[in-house]
């Protein structure tokens, strides 16, 4: 996962929108396909799946039905190039979910979580000592390497809310890798310090999102109420006191009419509902919203991520998308509430998850294939898969209660009879 976050996401050079639709492959365009099918070529090798027919979850179901339509979207888009490109690396990333949900242990998703927040730390302390030229409208916004602040902003809130994670359940059994708890603040403090310097607002308000969600599950019964009246008490101070300052940080000194569009998303918007209007049950196909409002707006994308689907995919898959993002969402949440290891990977699942949806208001990232959210889409897909399996040893392995009367004879009696 960190190799496809590595060239999905990492732009080592300037290229212009024109160039991804018209199908020009340059050198680290050919890396990127080139690691993709290293990938594709290692799970092969080492995992050698074969097709078998067994009865499989909703869940997993809903994870191929939304990987299914991205891909046959593909055959009917207008940049037949880049978009069987992205197709190939949805088949890949598919795979790999797959992989680590039948063939790894519950512990893998956290290592990858820990080395996803290693990197990260890591590209913020090269972007301090080694700073790249920035566009004009950028300057005051931090990033590294060439990669635009909305996307380092993306990476940067995923990367937040896990360590935030890691931080507050420092008390509760989980899976996975356990360091000091020093050491995640210390990247906690990297990565949070550098969202703030992305001046990113959705990614911001995702991390916001994340951490509340990640607060809200931590704690059970009258602590939860307690800690929601002292939070919201905090946050009025701080709105009152700081107010110009959280104004002036927001708007990035942006004019009224700039900021009354979002940054003129709203007119791209209205363009997109104009275009899924003429194609509403199937789309575009994969990859069109990257051309679609070159002409007429200079952006690529439809800079959200439900509306990037409706152009793309349709109805269809925007459908496919809501159910899997549901899916995930109640599998997590019911295993929020048990006691056991399984709860931390229901609460991080829930917060990344939750953190990713509220940034997709403003970036199309989440829904769209080939970049960091669409990979951790499917992480934390892996990541439920592999938590509920474990509750499930765990409730099977558990000692029946001793013998007894009534509904507590008949519940022994009943589980034994499931055993067999």
């Amino acid at each position: 996962m960190i190799a496809l976050v590595l060239v999905s996401d990492f732009q080592f050079r300037l290229r212009d929108n024109t160039q991804a639709v018209s199908g020009n492959a340059d050198p680290f365009v050919l890396l990127e396909v080139g690691t993709y099918a290293a990938v594709a070529l290692f799970l092969y090798v080492k995992f050698r799946p074969r097709p078998r027919l067994h009865r499989t979850s909703r869940l997993v179901l809903l994870g191929y039905a939304y990987a299914a339509v991205l891909v046959l979207s593909a055959l009917y888009a207008p940049y037949v190039a880049l978009a069987m490109v992205r197709a190939g690396q949805v088949a890949v990333a598919v795979a790999l979910f797959r992989c680590v949900a039948l063939h790894t242990d519950p512990h893998t998703p956290h290592r990858i979580a820990h080395a996803y927040a290693v990197l990260i730390a890591a590209s913020v302390v090269f972007g301090v000592l080694v700073p790249f030229p920035r566009p004009p409208l950028q300057q005051e916004r931090f990033t590294w390497l060439y990669v635009h602040p909305v996307q380092a902003g993306e990476m940067l809130a995923i990367a937040t809310v896990v360590l935030a994670a890691y931080l507050l359940t420092g008390g509760l059994p989980r899976n996975g890798p356990h360091w000091r708890p020093g050491a995640y603040l210390f990247l906690l403090a990297i990565c949070g310090g550098a969202l703030l310097a992305t001046r990113t607002r959705g990614a911001v308000l995702g991390a916001a999102v994340g951490i509340a969600v990640l607060l809200w599950t931590r704690w059970r019964g009258v602590r939860k109420f307690e800690l929601a009246i002292v939070g919201s008490v905090a946050l009025a101070v701080v709105l009152v006191s700081s107010s110009d300052a959280i104004e002036a940080y927001f708007a990035r000194g942006e004019s009224a009419e700039r900021l009354a569009t979002l940054n003129s998303r709203t007119e791209l918007w209205a363009q997109a509902f104009d275009a899924f209007a003429e194609h509403p049950l199937y789309g575009w196909g994969l990859t069109a919203t990257r051309g679609l409002f070159l002409k007429t707006m200079g952006l690529g994308g439809g800079h959200n991520a439900l509306i990037n689907l409706l152009v793309d995919t349709g109805i269809l898959g925007a459908v496919a998308w809501l159910a899997l993002l549901v899916g995930i969402l109640v599998a997590a949440y019911r295993l929020t509430r048990r006691k056991d290891e399984p709860r931390v990977d229901g609460m991080l699942v829930s917060a990344v998850l939750l953190g990713m949806m509220a940034n997709s208001i403003f970036t199309e990232s989440l829904g769209a294939p080939a970049n960091a959210a669409f990979t951790w889409l499917y992480l934390l897909l892996a990541w439920v898969l592999q938590a509920r399996a474990q509750a499930g040893r765990l409730d099977a392995s558990a000692p029946l209660p001793p013998y007894g009367t009534g509904s507590l004879a008949i519940t022994r009696n009943t589980r034994r009879k499931s055993a067999k």
